[in-house]
């Protein structure tokens, strides 16, 4: 599948990604167990909704840590540290939205277990 990509960590599908890349739409999938690099981008904002599975947020947010679950949202904003585990025993799924640049080299990694 050309929109399905395969990342250490899980995976994440592009549901819709235009051209002008002005806004993007993800699913994003967390393998138990696993997370994302704690990083930061510089000309998108992105817009969190989990749709299953649980998990802990760290931001740069007055809501610095937190843990979450289907349903709750989370809004990241350009320049914004953020990381993402999978703190359950069932994948966790973000349905992500991106506005502004979306690009993919557009990710500052600050700390990443994966060497990357």
């Amino acid at each position: 599948m050309e929109n399905y990509v395969s990342k250490p960590w899980g995976h994440y599908v592009d549901i819709y990604r235009p051209d002008d890349k002005k806004v993007v739409f993800k699913k994003i999938v967390v393998d138990p167990g696993e997370q994302l690099s704690m990083q930061f981008h510089t000309k998108r904002t992105e817009f969190w909704y989990v749709t299953s599975g649980k998990g802990f947020v760290a931001t740069d947010s007055p809501k610095s840590s937190l843990y979450v679950m289907e349903g709750d949202y989370i809004v990241i904003k350009p320049l914004e540290r953020h990381m993402v585990q999978n703190t359950g025993e069932e994948p966790l799924e973000i349905f992500e939205m991106q506005t502004g640049v979306c690009e993919e080299d557009d990710i500052v990694r600050l700390s990443d277990k994966y060497g990357r």
